[in-house]
């Protein structure tokens, strides 16, 4: 999978590359016949021989891509059902597991977003990661200052979005808190365990509980969100304005502006997929520690057994 991701980033140079020579070589020129080796093109066929160069670039990335997602769909499927396995293993070996009803919202539900991040963990910052370098390496091959007016709100992005991870990181963690929280009050009602009208009052005070913290959490997802479009929007003015200017100025040519303006377009796709794997890594941290929590406290009810062994057989697994 990271030989995959890696063989992405020529492609991606390709795919901007010739959309500027074909505004530049092909149709803005007025230099024809074009003598390539032993071959001479007229306009129109120089150009099709570029369009198709083109087409080419576009379906490698795409059998390219299509061959890493299959990959990474077949590693989070093995790593999840494995991950699932440990944790029942481990629910099963404790004598008091009967009594244990998180082990169902654990199962089914916590435990599948850290099994669906285990193929992207490694092959997600490489591919996105060298998409953002090639993006802005070709940037700067047409005009620095262009390069430079694309990383111009990045700090501010960098500064902002994590600070405000970090308040969702805490709204989550009291999430897994109230879903067990949950799941206990329904399994003791299941058992016979709790009667009367109390029981349906404490259930529907977690359900409100339940319900205003993921409100909260939607809040400030979206805000990130809004706040992180507005930004990646703000770069295509600087591009537009002193852009414009160069090529009036005929300091770069229009192909290389159209070519910056399309590369831009693609630079902001990894940029959210930067941010928003930071946003997944905090939350499959999350859920990791709570659910090592939540064994560490069984472990705690045995005899003579190291509470790091269920990490260390996370990790080998």
């Amino acid at each position: 999978m990271i030989m995959l991701s890696l063989i992405a980033m020529p492609i991606l140079y390709l795919t901007l590359e010739l959309p500027k020579q074909i505004v530049n070589n092909a149709l803005d020129s007025d230099r024809f016949p074009v003598r390539f080796w032993d071959y001479e093109f007229d306009q129109v066929a120089f150009l099709l021989v570029l369009c198709g160069l083109y087409l080419f670039a576009i379906i490698l990335s795409g059998l390219n891509k299509y061959i890493l997602n299959v990959f990474k769909g077949y590693v989070a499927e093995r790593f999840l059902r494995r991950f699932r396995l440990l944790v029942f293993r481990q629910w099963r070996s404790d004598p008091d597991s009967k009594n244990q009803s998180e082990i169902v919202p654990i199962l089914a539900q916590e435990v599948e977003p850290i099994g669906g991040f285990a193929a992207d963990v490694l092959t997600l910052p490489i591919m996105q990661g060298g998409t953002l370098a090639t993006i802005l390496s070709f940037m700067f091959m047409q005009d620095p200052v262009l390069g430079a007016a694309a990383l111009t709100v990045l700090p501010i992005q960098l500064i902002l979005l994590p600070k405000l991870q970090r308040r969702v990181n805490i709204l989550s963690r009291k999430r897994i808190s109230e879903v067990r929280q949950l799941g206990r009050l329904l399994s003791d009602q299941l058992r016979g365990e709790a009667a009367g009208s109390q029981p349906l009052l404490r259930t529907s005070t977690s359900f409100r509980e339940l319900e205003q913290v993921r409100r909260r959490i939607f809040h400030l997802k979206f805000f990130i969100k809004s706040l992180n479009n507005f930004l990646t929007a703000l770069t295509p003015f600087l591009f537009y304005s002193l852009g414009g200017y160069f090529v009036i100025e005929g300091r770069i040519s229009l192909g290389a502006l159209v070519a910056v303006l399309a590369a831009h377009k693609d630079f902001s796709a990894p940029l959210k997929e930067l941010f928003r794997y930071y946003q997944t890594l905090e939350d499959t941290r999350i859920r990791y520690h709570e659910i090592t929590t939540f064994f560490s406290k069984v472990e705690a009810n045995r005899k003579e057994v190291p509470r790091h062994d269920f990490a260390l057989e996370v990790v080998h697994a």
